[in-house]
């Protein structure tokens, strides 16, 4: 049988090759936080500007569909509001725009996963150096 000690001989890595991958990972993990950040931030920009279109969309809706009138009668005439309470509230409902108060809610939503991201990966950003 051969000798094949030869295949067993271990070359030692260099004494600062332990520090510099760890730094290229830190680094690394410091890009991506950076990329998510930027990409979390565009998504709340854009959420905040659709609540804000939609939300004046909702007003001027609220205003054209009478939902004030329907709303001032509760301070003025609320005896006959409480016999035809039913059908006053599906006169309300009916002159809600619903899909439109659904977008400004998912928007918000949106919004708040947004900045929680953001808040999240913010620790990631800092550099810290590997002491081991």
């Amino acid at each position: 049988m051969k000798n094949n000690d030869h295949y067993f001989n271990i070359i030692e890595p260099s004494t600062n090759l332990r520090n510099s991958v760890i730094h290229a990972i830190k680094m690394e993990e410091t890009k991506k936080a950076v990329y998510n950040i930027v990409f979390n931030s565009i998504i709340s920009l854009v959420s905040i500007s659709v609540a804000v279109v939609y939300m004046i969309n909702i007003i001027k809706d609220a205003y054209k569909s009478g939902l004030s009138e329907y709303l001032s009668l509760i301070f003025s005439d609320g005896t006959s509001l409480i016999s035809y309470w039913q059908t006053y509230v599906l006169s309300v409902v009916e002159s809600l725009p619903i899909i439109q108060i659904t977008v400004v809610v998912a928007s918000m939503g949106i919004l708040v996963w947004s900045l929680n991201t953001i808040m999240e990966k913010l620790p990631n950003t800092k550099l810290s150096s590997y002491n081991a």
